[in-house]
């Protein structure tokens, strides 16, 4: 796994993530992650504004999505995006 996409390891929790795939050039909005403390307080904290904001996907590395929004690339956890049809 690239060295970038390693920073939200620390949230692989795979009984609770999410099984969502995502796909290079979907559009995805971020959502709050409430039932998950540890990626709550984490985005909360260093991204509480792009909650609600709608991205694309850049790059997909098991349950990390590196995600366009603006002129800033973000890495995500899976369970914190919705897929936008």
């Amino acid at each position: 796994m690239e060295s970038s996409l390693r920073q939200l390891s620390l949230f692989d929790d795979y009984s609770q993530s999410s099984r969502a795939f995502f796909r290079v050039h979907e559009t995805v909005k971020v959502i709050e992650v409430k039932n998950n403390p540890e990626i709550y307080e984490y985005r909360k904290h260093y991204f509480g504004y792009v909650i609600g904001k709608k991205g694309v996907v850049q790059k997909v590395d098991g349950h990390s999505v590196l995600v366009r929004i603006g002129n800033e690339s973000i890495l995500f956890d899976a369970q914190e995006l919705e897929w936008i049809a």
